[in-house]
C-alpha cells in the first residue's frame, strides 16, 4: 500500500526481461539532478558462454573484454585442453577478482569472486596514474642507460597498469561510478592511460632489440614529454584552466620538434606527446 507522498512508476518490460527482475527484487535508485537512475545490479549475476575454439590471442580478448563488460561468471569453451595456462596467466597478470571455479580438459568457468565500489574504483584510477609515471621515468632511464635488467621491471609495470585498467573500466561498466553523463569520458581517459603505457614499453622493447646511441636533443624532449604527463596527472586531480591553457602550447611544441625527425624514437615520442594533448581535451570536457 502505497502512502499519499509516493508515486508508482512502470518499468520497460525489455528491461525488465534483460535483466531478469522479478517481483520483490530490489532495485538501486540514484538521484542525478532532474533524473533518476535504476540500477538491478544488487539482483542479477551476468553469465556469459564464449567458444574459443582455436583462437588462441582472440580468446585472450574475449576473455578481457566480457570482464570489462561487467560479466560476473564467464564460461570458456576451448579446443586445445592447454589452453587453461593461457587462461590462468591473463587472470593472474590482467584481470583481479576472477578465479577459475570449474575446469574440464576443454571448458572452465570463471567467476568474480570480489565486490566493488566507488572508492576502489577511485584508488585504482590513482594506482594507474601513479603506475604510469613510474613507467615513463622507468623507461627513461632505460632509453638513457641501456641496462637490459630494468626491461623485465618496464613489462611488470605494464601488466599492473593493464590490470587496473581491466579493473576500473568493469566497474564502470557495471557500477556508473560517476555521473553517468561522463561514464565514456572516463572510459577515453582510462583507455588513452592504458595506450600510454604501451608506448612506453614498446618504444623500450624496440630499443632493446636494436641498441643505439640517442641524440641529446631527443632525450631532452623525452624529459619534457614525461614532465608533461605529470602536470596532466596534477590536474586531473586539481583543475586548473591556465595550466591547462599554457601545457597545450608546450605540448604543441614539442610535437612539433618529434614530428620533423625520422627517428623511431622521436615517431613513438610524437605519439605519446598526441596522446597526452587528447587527456587535456579529455580533462576539459570532463570539468564542464
Amino acid at each position: 500500500m502505497h502512502g499519499p507522498s509516493t508515486l508508482t512508476i512502470s518499468l520497460p518490460s525489455n528491461w525488465i526481461k534483460k535483466f531478469n527482475v522479478k517481483k520483490g527484487d530490489e532495485l538501486n535508485v540514484e538521484e542525478n539532478g532532474r533524473e533518476l537512475i535504476i540500477n538491478p545490479e544488487s539482483s542479477i549475476s551476468e553469465k556469459k558462454e564464449i567458444n574459443i575454439n582455436a583462437l588462441k590471442r582472440v580468446g585472450k580478448s574475449c576473455i578481457t573484454s566480457a570482464y570489462r563488460q561487467g560479466y560476473d561468471e564467464i564460461e570458456l569453451v576451448y579446443e586445445n585442453e592447454h589452453y587453461i595456462e593461457t587462461i590462468q596467466d591473463l587472470i593472474s597478470k590482467e584481470i583481479t577478482g576472477f578465479e577459475v571455479i570449474r575446469q574440464q580438459s576443454n571448458h572452465c568457468i570463471i567467476r568474480d569472486l570480489t565486490g566493488h565500489n566507488k572508492d576502489e574504483f577511485n584508488a585504482a584510477l590513482r594506482r594507474i596514474w601513479l603506475l604510469l609515471l613510474d613507467l615513463s621515468n622507468e623507461s627513461l632511464n632505460f632509453i638513457e642507460k641501456e641496462e637490459a635488467s630494468e626491461l623485465k621491471s618496464i613489462r611488470i609495470i605494464d601488466y599492473s597498469i593493464n590490470k587496473f585498467t581491466n579493473y576500473c573500466l568493469r566497474i564502470l561498466i557495471k557500477k556508473s561510478s560517476y555521473n553517468y553523463k561522463k561514464t565514456p569520458l572516463y572510459y577515453h581517459i582510462i583507455k588513452n592511460l592504458e595506450e600510454i603505457g604501451d608506448k612506453y614499453k614498446d618504444l623500450c622493447i624496440f630499443h632493446s632489440n636494436n641498441p643505439r646511441k640517442n641524440k641529446k636533443e631527443l632525450i631532452e624532449l623525452f624529459k619534457e614529454i614525461n614532465s608533461h604527463l605529470n602536470s596532466v596527472y596534477e590536474l586531473f586531480y586539481k583543475d586548473d584552466a591556465q595550466k591547462i591553457e599554457k601545457l597545450f602550447q608546450e605540448t604543441k611544441g614539442v610535437y612539433n620538434k618529434l614530428s620533423l625527425s625520422n627517428d623511431r624514437l622521436a615517431f613513438t615520442l610524437a605519439s605519446i606527446s598526441r596522446d597526452i594533448r587528447s587527456l587535456l581535451s579529455l580533462l576539459v570536457e570532463l570539468n564542464i
